[in-house]
């Protein structure tokens, strides 16, 4: 190799680390601007998985947006039964995309949900019911109906 195109190698990959260590400066604080996922999917001493909060969560504070698929009741069986919602008739059951189907019943909730259209379709919308802790376990209330139907006492 001639001493020449050696440092022209040289010079180019010093100039490309260079070049790469100014854009990673760049981009990093963009990325930092992305805030954290206020739920994760842990075990819970409730019952197997449940959802928790992996920060500090305002009251009113949207925790999820969740995608439902709209299936008709006869479309729904076996331990799938136990993880759906109920659609706007008796008839319709929601499968809930995303942590949704994860929260835990409580008879004193920290979350509730409302269902909202979109242009993109259904969605469960997840919201905090007043403040809760990081760390905290999140659970919404299943219902009455959720109970009735299993013939089973509803449970704390």
């Amino acid at each position: 190799m001639e001493p020449s195109f050696f440092a022209l190698l040289v010079t180019t990959f010093i100039t490309g680390i260079a070049g790469g260590v100014l854009l990673g400066k760049k981009i990093k604080p963009a990325a930092d601007t992305i805030s954290e996922k206020p739920v994760r999917i842990g075990h819970s001493n409730i019952s197997g998985r449940g959802a928790f909060a992996t920060r500090n969560i305002n009251n009113g504070e949207i925790l999820e947006r969740c995608p439902v698929l709209e299936l008709s009741e006869e479309d729904i069986g076996g331990e799938l039964l136990n993880y759906v919602f109920y659609g706007e008739n008796e008839k319709t059951r929601l499968v809930a995309m995303g942590n949704g189907m994860l929260f835990n019943h409580s008879s004193f909730p920290n979350v509730a949900y409302y269902l909202e259209e979109t242009p993109l379709g259904s969605e469960l919308i997840i919201y905090a019911l007043r403040d809760i802790r990081k760390g905290e376990e999140l659970f919404y209330n299943y219902g009455s109906e959720w109970w009735e139907t299993r013939n089973m006492n509803e449970i704390a």
